[in-house]
C-alpha cells in the first residue's frame, strides 16, 4: 500500500505581542530619562585691539552692556569689551609630563619637545630615561602658560615670576596659589639671564607671621611656619593675570545685565586644556553664563 505524502506545513508567524509590549514600555521611558542639548558656534571678528578705559568722559557704565570676551591665541591672551581691548598678556607655553619610568614630573617646551621627536628621541625624564617617541602626548599632565614681559611685539620676551603656595609635597613641589599683597598685587619680579629664565634674587617668599593673601575672596591670613616653609617661587601663569582682572572687571561692571555674561574665543587648533583653565578662571571670577565661540579672520 503506497505511503501518503503529508503535505508540509504551512509555518506558523511569529507572535510579536509580547516584543511590541516591551517596546512600548521602554520607549517611553528612555525618552524620559534622555537629555537633549543644543551646540552653537558664534563666529566672533575681533576690532582692532585698544585699551580699555575708565574715564570721566566715557558714558556710565549703566548705559550700555559689557560685550566681555576673553580669547586666547598662540602667543597671548587678551580681554574685550565695548570700548576695545586689554593690552595682551603674553605667555610660553609649557608642557608638564608625569613620566613612567620615575613617576616624578618634567616640564619641557613644545619646541624642545618636537625637535627632539624629528630627531628620533622621545622627551628625557628626570631619570634621563625617554619617552615614547610616539605616545608621550598621553603622557601631559597639564599645559602650563607662563607670563613673559615683552617691551615689544619683536621681543622674545622674559619670564615672570611670583610666589605661589605648594600644592604638592616637600618632595615635588607644584605651584598652587599666587600670592598678592595689601594692594592685590602679585608678589612677582622678572627673570634673570636669558629669557629670565632664572629665579630674580630680588624676589623673596614671605616669611612665617606675614599676612599674605590669594585672588580668592576673603584670603588675607597670617602664614603659618610650616606653610611658609613650603610655599615656592615659580613662573607666574597667564591663567593668574587673567583671573586677576577678570575678577576685577566683574566687580567694577556687577550692575550691568550681562555682568554674569563672557565669551571665550579659540582658534579651532586651541588645546581643549587651556579652554578649561579659561573656563574655570571665569567661573571663580563670577562668571555664570560662558559661552564659547571660533576666533575669525
Amino acid at each position: 500500500m503506497a505511503r501518503q505524502l503529508k503535505k508540509p506545513a504551512k509555518p506558523e508567524e511569529p507572535d510579536l505581542l509580547p516584543a511590541m509590549g516591551l517596546f512600548t514600555i521602554l520607549i517611553p521611558m528612555l525618552l524620559s530619562m534622555a537629555a537633549f542639548s543644543k551646540l552653537a558656534i558664534v563666529e566672533v571678528n575681533l576690532p582692532e585691539r585698544s585699551v580699555m578705559s575708565n574715564s570721566d568722559d566715557q558714558p556710565p557704565p549703566d548705559e550700555q552692556a559689557l560685550n566681555l570676551s576673553l580669547a586666547i591665541t598662540s602667543d597671548y591672551l587678551v580681554i574685550g569689551a565695548r570700548g576695545g581691548f586689554q593690552p595682551n598678556v603674553y605667555f610660553k607655553e609649557m608642557w608638564t609630563f608625569r613620566c613612567k619610568s620615575d613617576a616624578k614630573l618634567i616640564t619641557h617646551s613644545p619646541d624642545d619637545v618636537k625637535a627632539a621627536v624629528e630627531s628620533g628621541h622621545g622627551p628625557k625624564c628626570q631619570d634621563g630615561s625617554e619617552m615614547d617617541k610616539d605616545k608621550y602626548l598621553y603622557e601631559i599632565e597639564a599645559i602650563q602658560l607662563w607670563a613673559i614681559q615683552k617691551e615689544s611685539e619683536e621681543d622674545p620676551g622674559k619670564i615672570i615670576w611670583a610666589v605661589y603656595s605648594n600644592g604638592g609635597t616637600a618632595e615635588e613641589a607644584v605651584a598652587d596659589s599666587a600670592y598678592v599683597d595689601g594692594n592685590n598685587n602679585f608678589l612677582m619680579a622678572v627673570g634673570e639671564g636669558p629669557g629670565g629664565a632664572q629665579k630674580p634674587a630680588t624676589l623673596v617668599k614671605p616669611s612665617a607671621g606675614q599676612a599674605i593673601a590669594t585672588l580668592a575672596e576673603n584670603s588675607v591670613r597670617t602664614l603659618k611656619p610650616d606653610v611658609a616653609a613650603k610655599n615656592m617661587i615659580a613662573p607666574l601663569s597667564a591663567y593668574d593675570l587673567i583671573a586677576k582682572d577678570l575678577i576685577a572687571i566683574h566687580t567694577t561692571f556687577i550692575d550691568l545685565d550681562d555682568a554674569d555674561n563672557i565669551i571665550i574665543v579659540a582658534n579651532d587648533d586651541t588645546q581643549f586644556d587651556k579652554i578649561i583653565q579659561l573656563m574655570d578662571r571665569a567661573k571663580e571670577a563670577g562668571f555664570g553664563k560662558i559661552n564659547l565661540a571660533k576666533l575669525g579672520g
